[in-house]
Order: structure tokens, then sequence, then C-alpha cells
């Protein structure tokens, strides 16, 4: 009879840090300094290693002007600083803006 009664507390209990997430949250940014494929491996493997980050899209808007979507899972907000140092110090990389878009 107790078990009927704390099962369903013990499951809601559980599965309430999954059901309260913010759901999904993706920025945008412009960068320079991408040059090749290479490089948009090295900043999707760099920006990837961010906790919460589920995509990474890199598009081309001028020769040397790339747009950057990064789609995350809602459980933490990513600044443009964070970004930055997952690129790394010595990057060649620049993060020109960094907006939220919800």
């Amino acid at each position: 009879m107790k078990l009927r009664f704390f099962l369903p507390i013990l499951l809601g209990l559980l599965f309430l840090p999954y059901l309260a997430s913010a759901g999904p949250v993706t920025y945008r940014a412009e960068m320079k300094g991408i040059e090749c494929a290479g490089c948009k491996k090295t900043i999707t493997r760099s920006l990837g290693q961010i906790p919460g980050v589920k995509s990474i899209r890199i598009m081309k808007l001028r020769e040397d002007k790339h747009r950057l979507v990064v789609v995350t899972d809602g459980s933490a907000p990513i600044s443009k600083a964070q970004a930055v140092s997952a690129l790394g110090r010595d990057s060649h990389y620049e993060i020109i803006s960094w907006d939220e878009k919800g």
C-alpha cells in the first residue's frame, strides 16, 4: 500500500529536472578568421566542448565574415567570453558579435 503512494512521488522527483528544463536556446555570432573547412572543424570541436551545446552551424556571409549558429539545451547561458575562451587564447578566430536568440 505504501509503495503505491510513494512510487508516483518518487518518479515525479526523479523526472522533475528534465521537465523543468528551459528548452533550446540559439546563439548567433559573426566571426572573422575562418579560412577553410579545417577552421570550421576546429571551431565546431572547440565550441562543442561547452556544456549544453547541441549543434553548431557555420555559414559564409562574405569572403572574410561567417555566421555562427549555436543551439544549446538551455541548461546554462553561454557568454561571448565563454565562446572566446573555448576557441583558445592563441586562436586567430575573432567573434565580432554574440547574441542570444531565445
